[in-house]
């Protein structure tokens, strides 16, 4: 099950939310992505879906009573406000949600209450400011006025965190921020430090503010970077032309698709000449002419002219919402700093606080001449310097950015777990066809055998590749130009490996490898071609053979140099190829390992070899993503070329490649390892910050203030700098 929760910014929150719903009744796990507000349930035996929902409904609206939480999520966000922990938040949230758990729309009240919350913080700040003005010319023995002031704004600004705070600890739910403010400045008030007290709400409250306004920034940054589907759609019908709610669209209708319009589903031009601008699911800027017959997919931008075009997948299917859905679920795959920093997070947080406790008690207890009010002092700095938002919120949100910046270079990452398998690879094997080569074979020449003319040789081959979708069987139909009556051909069968059978009349026809025909009993004399070969059998005779050249592609060498710079330690080639071939490309593109005339099977036993010869590291494999199903599987991540609108190879891999380039698994690494170093400079921003307020205050130095940047002061540090994921120029970039 998955639900979505609206409007959730607080780190904190997400991960008790995330670790009570794991232990509802029946539920096996549950993850919750803080960057897109997801929250993915693994049901057990037993599960009951409206019970848990309700459940989950009301858990949420008791730590975050502003979280609206729905089982689908509106396409069409609109930004809403509403109110959060005493001070005033702007939320995305969806026109038309409604929170079950109180049986009303929050959008209204929400709206009302965001309102006062903002009036009773700038009204707090006035009464904190006139608060200092009265202290400076007010006699003595009017300090009460003083008092009461600076009390006034404190309760303003603090109220909403007190009472929260309290509601949660009667729930057991302990050592979230609104605690650690409310015994923080509870001690402030103890010590009568009345300004102390109101300055560290008002500023709590304004940092948390500018820190959910970073969230909400960061993630709609993120959304317009991977932002495909239309909204509208011009569908032609018996009133003419009609503009509909693109969502609306349904196989079968017809519609107009104006220049600088995106294509709101897949479909096939009907009528019209243009070039569409493909970038927004490749990457790829360049112009890409289509006309009549063509195929065209979601997301695109058409160029310069008309186009009418017949829906062959509706909205929901379409390729556009299957990568928008895609990378969504991506983010709810955790990657393993992610895992780290929640785990650390609930370790961390209790440890501090008892050291603040512990801060309190023991100096002024083995210190001579300690000041009990002093420590007491450091130590509610300690407890507010405490709060690990800054890093559980700053990391899954560079996952999320990380994938979305991959996708806008035409790249699908599956989840950040796969971002982490990227950053660590060290050995890279690449399937040789349509992967490394073009794919685009062409024959170079014909060879009969004895008794065989070269016209026989062809007729034969044009039958036995006549039903193939094998770039090879394509480029022999092509080449032949011969009309196959399929109504002579029987029992055709494709051999997964080696090559094709079938009936003509009463011939058997053979067309395949040296493998097929060895299988046969067929004997082949030695052959020092250098190309691709193919055998062609009639009745268990040899009739000849045709060889097939590919090219390298033009960006594979780059590629590979490329990879090696980025820290690859090895990079292997398996291939159905023959050996001569594969090791001629092998040499050609400097190659570590090359292995040809490799069966399916073969492939599965030789990455094996290679996946346990790299026990330490991660290797990868790249595809087409459905020959070598197997073999993707098998590796850490699996990487499909090639893949705009292939179903198969979205199922089959863990990164999917929109177009055909090898370049594109350099941005995937470059991307992976850029993302790395942001996280791991919000990890060092975040607690150095912490550790620094923490030593000073140990040794007498901290402020109360201070605490509070240490808090949301560091979250917003950490936001901040992850945005620059979105704007990172790689390395493929700047060599252009």
């Amino acid at each position: 099950m998955k639900l979505f929760l609206e409007g959730l910014n607080c780190a904190n929150c997400a991960g008790k939310i995330e670790k009570l719903v794991g232990k509802m009744p029946n539920v096996q796990a549950a993850s919750l992505s803080l960057a897109t507000g997801s929250l993915v349930i693994d049901e057990g035996e037993g599960f009951a879906q409206d019970e848990t929902y309700d459940a989950i409904v009301k858990l949420v609206h008791s730590l975050e009573p502003h979280v609206v939480v729905s089982k689908n999520r509106k396409l069409t966000a609109a930004v809403e406000p509403c109110g959060c922990e005493g001070h005033g938040h702007e939320h995305t949230h969806h026109p038309g949600e409604i929170s079950q758990s109180a049986g009303h729309s929050h959008a209204g009240a929400l709206g009302d209450m965001d309102k006062r919350q903002k009036l009773e913080l700038i009204t707090a700040i006035g009464l904190f400011i006139l608060g200092f003005v009265f202290q400076a010319f007010l006699p003595a023995n009017l300090e009460v006025v003083t008092i009461g002031i600076f009390l006034g704004a404190y309760l303003l600004a603090g109220y909403r965190v007190i009472l929260l705070a309290f509601r949660n600890i009667g729930q057991g739910q302990i050592f979230d921020e609104n605690f650690l403010m409310t015994i923080a400045t509870f001690g402030a008030l103890v010590l009568t430090e009345w300004p102390e007290a109101a300055g560290v709400m008002i500023f709590f409250g304004i940092g948390e503010y500018f820190q959910d306004r970073a969230v909400d920034n960061a993630r709609r940054s993120i959304a317009e970077t991977i932002s495909f589907n239309a909204i509208t759609a011009n569908r032609v019908g018996p009133e003419g032309e009609v503009v509909i709610d693109a969502k609306r669209v349904k196989v079968g209708d017809v519609l107009v698709i104006k220049p600088g319009e995106k294509i709101p589903a897949d479909g096939i031009i009907m009528d019209g000449i243009s070039h569409l601008d493909t970038s927004p699911l490749t990457g790829e800027s360049y112009p890409r002419k289509v006309e009549k017959g063509d195929e065209i997919l979601s997301g695109m931008i058409n160029g310069n002219a008309v186009l009418k075009m017949r829906v062959t997948k509706d909205y929901e299917n379409s390729t556009a919402m299957k990568i928008m859905h895609l990378i969504e679920e991506a983010s709810d795959k955790k990657g393993k700093t992610e895992k780290f920093i929640t785990r650390f997070s609930h370790y961390y947080t209790p440890i501090v606080v008892f050291s603040a406790i512990a801060m309190a008690i023991i100096p002024p207890l083995l210190i001579p001449g300690a000041s009990w009010e002093t420590w007491f002092y450091q130590s509610l700095i300690f407890l507010v310097v405490s709060c690990p938002c800054a890093l559980v919120l700053s990391i899954p949100i560079s996952y999320f950015g990380g994938i979305g910046r991959a996708s806008k270079e035409g790249v699908l990452i599956k989840g950040g777990n796969y971002l982490d398998v990227l950053y660590q690879a060290d050995v890279f094997v690449f399937d040789k066809t349509g992967t490394l080569t073009q794919g685009e074979f062409k024959v170079i020449k014909t060879v009969p055998a004895p008794g065989f003319s070269e016209a026989e040789v062809l007729a034969a081959a044009a039958a036995g590749e006549h039903y193939s979708n094998h770039p090879i069987g394509k480029a022999i139909t092509a080449h032949a130009q011969i009309i196959v009556d399929e109504t002579r051909l029987k029992n055709y069968a494709e051999i997964p490996g080696k090559g094709t059978r079938v009936e003509v009349d009463n011939q058997v026809i053979l067309a395949g490898n040296k493998s097929l025909l060895i299988d046969h009993q067929i004997e082949l004399a030695e052959n020092d071609e250098a190309g691709t070969i193919v055998y062609i059998a009639i009745n268990k005779q040899l009739a000849g053979y045709l060889v097939l050249g590919d090219k390298v592609k033009d960006n594979t060498f780059a590629t590979l140099q490329q990879l090696k710079k980025l820290g690859v330690k090895k990079i292997v080639m398996l291939s159905g190829d023959n050996a001569q071939v594969a090791n001629q490309i092998g040499q050609q593109l400097q190659l570590d390992e090359v292995m040809g005339d490799c069966l399916p099977q073969d492939k599965v036993t030789a990455f094996e070899r290679i996946k346990a010869d790299n026990p330490e590291g991660k290797t990868i494999f790249v595809g087409d993503g459905m020959n070598d199903a197997p073999v993707l599987a098998m590796a850490d991540a699996g990487i499909a070329m090639g893949a705009l609108g292939s179903d198969a190879a979205i199922e089959a891999a863990d990164i999917i490649l929109m177009k055909d380039d090898p370049m594109d698994i350099v941005k995937s690494v470059d991307v992976a390892k850029y993302t790395r170093r942001i996280m791991i400079q919000n990890i060092v921003l975040a607690l150095g910050i912490k550790i620094t307020v923490l030593t000073l205050t140990f040794f007498g130095m901290g402020e109360m203030y201070l605490a509070i940047f240490a808090d949301v002061g560091a979250a917003i540090l950490t936001i901040l700098n992850t945005t620059r994921i979105l704007r990172y120029r790689g390395s493929w970039q700047k060599t252009k």
